[in-house]
């Protein structure tokens, strides 16, 4: 039987590589954020500017940013622990506390897989952080994936824009959402050419995983036989079973998505508690899932 050093050692290496193979579902569409020594997470950033305009040599000043505000939304880092029970007899066997390291290593992308579907599920319902018919806010009530969201409000130029869809997905839908993502502009009213470049991830769950390799690997698309230009827009599907609404789904620019967990390097650690037939061992994590007060880079559809 190996030592409680020999047991810990093996389970913590395991643990640690285990982690660094994993690529949990949310590595796909959210950021990864270092919480490593902090209590909160404050994610936003002023807005000023916008487009360039010619300056003159002769003119009277320098130009000047217009308008200069700054949203900015905190999010508090939850601290998070798990018991893990297992058989006395797995601390006899290296090849069993190994696999208990990976094993315990599955539970926290779980764990951070089930908080980036929560978050993307509960964006239809979420107050946006800049609601407000003021400058730099997106409009009276408005929620986090809505329709008729504000840019340059109160401001020459002003407009607005939908990141909402209510439609199941299906090739004209995803058709639309790209169109939207496409055409989105920042809150100063410069477009933004998300996903024109391609790299966008759909993100469905289980229930419309077939459809969505259909839609987005086919090479053909519609009665027509047409070139699937889809193919060269979304370079992903991942299917998740977090969301909590199986018809919803979101298409996402991973490389401009408002969405991140923040996490600190997990751990894990055998206890002394023991019944004689059972050991315990305790993983713990520090993550919360946030967004920014920026909504650029997400489209969801949210289907009755």
């Amino acid at each position: 039987m190996a030592t409680a050093i020999d047991t810990n050692r093996i389970l913590t290496l395991a643990f640690a590589s285990a982690m660094a193979e994993a690529q949990g579902k949310w590595t796909r569409f959210c950021k990864q954020i270092d919480s490593a020594g902090v209590a909160q997470v404050t994610l936003g950033q002023g807005a000023f500017g916008g487009t360039m305009s010619t300056v003159s040599r002769t003119a009277a000043s320098d130009p000047s940013a217009s308008d200069f505000f700054t949203f900015e939304t905190d999010f508090a880092v939850a601290h998070k622990s798990l018991i893990h029970t297992f058989p006395v007899k797995t601390l006899q066997s290296e090849y069993g506390m190994a696999d208990l390291g990976a094993q315990l290593a599955g539970l926290i992308e779980n764990e951070l897989d089930a908080a980036a579907g929560a978050l993307l599920s509960g964006l239809f319902a979420a107050a946006h952080p800049r609601a407000g018919a003021g400058a730099g806010q997106v409009g009276a009530g408005k929620k986090y994936l809505d329709t008729g969201l504000a840019f340059l409000a109160g401001e020459g130029g002003a407009g607005t824009q939908d990141n909402l869809i209510t439609s199941a997905l299906a090739e004209a839908s995803l058709n639309t959402a790209i169109k939207l993502l496409l055409q989105y502009k920042s809150d100063r009213g410069v477009s933004l050419n998300l996903g024109s470049m391609g790299g966008l991830v759909l993100v469905v769950s289980p229930k419309n995983l077939q459809l969505a390799v259909e839609l987005t690997q086919s090479a053909l698309s519609g009665a027509d036989m047409a070139t699937n230009f889809v193919k060269g827009v979304v370079s992903e599907v991942v299917s998740t079973n977090m969301l909590t609404d199986d018809d919803d789904w979101f298409l996402i620019d991973p490389k401009n998505t408002p969405l991140a967990i923040a996490y600190d390097s997990p751990a894990v650690r055998l206890t002394t508690r023991t019944t004689g037939l059972l050991h315990d061992a305790v993983v713990e994590c520090r993550y919360v899932a946030c967004k920014t007060p920026y909504e650029p880079g997400i489209i969801g559809a949210n289907v009755a």
